[in-house]
């Protein structure tokens, strides 16, 4: 088939993928009344979901079971108190004057029209313990045309890329000619070349984390009023998902404040090198402690995929109770500290780190990199300063190669190796979203999967309705035991057993489609690239809302940090006022597209190099981008639907 053909039926089909949900749209439906008795109690409404068709009238019978509760439905103006005597009905009036007041009348039933079809969440208002701010509900307005939308627009990409690689000419998805940023901008060369570069970006955020620690230990135990838990959890975590990984890789390793004081203490050193003629153990500098090297037998991520797990059964948790953030903090701290004195190199961050793992693996796609930039140089050059130092600057503190190291995974970005290099060698480039796409360990392949999985657990449970999925979660206040290890179980045996033996069976099926005798091993780790770029796009997507609804927060937590009823910048009592809410499921799904764009996209570059017959990677990709569209559309239907 002619690339002009496949062209056309590309916007054939897009044609049909937007007319039939929309068709959908103007089918008949008679109008009806509903009257609904909603009960609120912590942390969620029964009925959690509540379905109507557009033009229903709604009336609310609402009653709380415990403490106050609100109610705001997204894209309305419809909020409410609900309290143990009574709900308090919010309106607004003008005074003489054109200025808007607002006023709350007590009622016992609350009607409003459905105006608009789609999903609209309501969300409580009233501080009413850990995990208010993930109490919600929501409301299905039918027929649900975007959420259809959407569905049909997952198939067509599908559809249009499997249909465009079949006439793939070798020059597909291929993107722009990295920039070296050193060259393009001299006066950046310059201050990373400064030995003090790293300290000064280190050095803020070690001072606000370092207070976050005391905010947590000492400020307001409620977590919507702790500047540690708001700007870590809500602000960082959204910053880091959504512009630090996909932009800049590993960049947060470089300006982590954590793990600064044992490099300090292991260098005896904040910024100058301390460089011996003699190597000892192959490196030029002695560092503190017992300076061994880490065991080989566990040089891989599998400790940090295990930690990660672990640390997210107690996700709700952590980002609700400012001292088990805390506690986290200082923990790491310790620990770090202490492995510094037997172990040379960042081995806590290399190996250990929860968070180090999914940022190596998503750092694959990453438009940054740090690379050699004539590898003839490398070869030719004996000293290997990047790796063993030299007088301008330290060894790799990942224990990187810069003249064989071609992927971001395990690269700190701490430029010492651009300010070690006396050929100048090294250089930061902007590439291509997604140009990192080989992993080369189960252990690898099990992070992608396993952050998949989490995305979609934090998604039910920290974005979703029911109200006992997340009474399992937080089992510190609910004591519901066996929920809670089912609800860890469920997590586990997903993320290890379910999801990664079902698609090991996808990436048999590719085989067999393409016809290639290429090993089981190098199929599996190659398709699962696909995973990257989806679980990137699926945890922005997860991350945007809590920023969009929970924004106020920031400003009202910056005039009282630590809870105690300071109003230093006039902002402690902003408003509850989520931005633009009605519009979260509508970006999520279009985050979600992307994902699933980039996913595949890549995807079929990985097996490029495997696969040399267009005609066979084409058809391998037709299983895996089918086990794509289904997990996407359990977004979406998380999401949207």
């Amino acid at each position: 088939m002619s690339r002009r053909k496949v062209w056309y039926l590309i916007g054939l089909s897009f044609v049909v993928a937007v007319i039939i949900p929309f068709s959908i749209h103007f089918l008949p439906a008679e109008t009806q009344n509903h009257t609904i008795s909603l009960e609120a109690k912590k942390y969620g409404y029964s009925p959690s979901r509540i379905f109507v068709n557009k033009g229903d009238t709604i009336v609310l019978k609402p009653a709380s079971l415990d403490a106050t509760h609100g109610f705001l439905l997204d894209g309305s103006p419809i909020e409410f108190v609900i309290r143990k005597g009574g709900t308090y009905l919010k309106y607004t009036w003008e005074d003489d004057e054109g200025k808007l007041q607002t006023d709350w009348d007590k009622v016992s039933e609350v009607e409003f029209v459905a105006d608009k079809a789609g999903k609209f969440t309501f969300r409580c208002t009233q501080t009413c313990g850990n995990l208010h701010p993930f109490m919600s509900g929501e409301l299905i307005v039918k027929p649900n045309t975007p959420y259809y939308l959407f569905i049909s627009l997952s198939i067509w990409i599908v559809f249009s890329l499997l249909l465009y690689f079949r006439t793939d000419n070798g020059s597909s998805f291929t993107g722009f000619k990295r920039i070296n940023l050193l060259d393009t901008w001299p006066w950046f060369k310059r201050i990373v070349k400064l030995r003090s570069f790293q300290f000064l970006v280190i050095l803020p955020n070690f001072i606000v984390f370092y207070l976050f620690i005391l905010s947590s230990l000492w400020g307001s135990p409620v977590g919507n009023r702790n500047i540690a838990i708001i700007f870590v959890w809500i602000l960082w975590w959204f910053v880091l998902k959504a512009i630090i990984v996909p932009l800049g890789g590993r960049i947060w390793c470089m300006i982590c404040p954590l793990p600064a004081p044992a490099e300090w203490l292991s260098r005896r050193s904040l910024t100058a090198v301390r460089y011996v003629n003699k190597p000892f153990k192959a490196l030029h500098h002695r560092f503190t402690g017992l300076q061994k090297d880490w065991p080989k037998v566990i040089g891989n991520i599998w400790l940090q995929n295990i930690l990660f797990l672990a640390l997210i059964s107690f996700g709700i948790i952590l980002i609700t109770r400012p001292v088990a953030t805390a506690l986290l903090f200082l923990v790491i701290l310790v620990i770090s500290l202490g492995l510094a004195l037997i172990y040379r190199h960042r081995v806590f961050c290399r190996y250990l780190c929860p968070v180090g793992g999914f940022l190596g693996t998503y750092s694959m796609a990453s438009i940054t990199e740090v690379r050699a930039i004539d590898l003839d140089t490398c070869k030719k050059h004996k000293e290997k300063s990047c790796y063993a130092g030299g007088p301008g600057g330290w060894a790799c503190p990942w224990k990187q190669y810069i003249g064989t190291m071609n992927r971001n995974n395990y690269c700190g970005l701490c430029t010492e190796c651009i300010k070690s290099c006396p050929k100048d060698n090294v250089g930061v480039f902007i590439r291509p979203f997604g140009s990192d796409r080989t992993l080369r360990g189960y252990d690898e392949m099990f992070n992608a999967i396993i952050m998949l999985v989490v995305a979609i657990a934090f998604s039910i449970t920290m974005s979703g309705p029911w109200g006992a999925i997340k009474d399992a979660a937080n089992v510190t206040e609910s004591r519901q035991i066996i929920p809670f290890l089912f609800y860890v179980a469920s997590i586990w045996g997903l993320a290890l057993v379910l999801f990664p033996g079902l698609f090991t069976l996808v990436a048999g099926a590719a085989k067999r489609l393409a016809g290639s005798r290429i090993s089981n091993r190098d199929m599996i780790l190659r398709m699962a690239y696909i995973l990257v770029p989806i679980g990137i796009f699926a945890w922005i997507a997860f991350s945007l809302p809590m920023l969009m609804v929970n924004f106020n927060y920031i400003f009202a937590v910056l005039s009282d940090p630590l809870g105690l009823g300071w109003d230093i910048f006039g902002t402690a009592n902003y408003p509850f006022e989520p931005f633009y809410p009605e519009w979260i499921p509508i970006i999520q799904g279009f985050i979600m597209l992307a994902g699933l764009y980039f996913g595949l996209s890549r995807g079929y570059l990985a097996i490029k190099e495997i696969l040399k017959d267009p005609i066979s990677r084409a058809r391998a990709m037709i299983i895996p981008s089918i086990f794509a569209l289904f997990v996407i559309n359990i977004f979406l239907r998380l999401y949207m639907g």
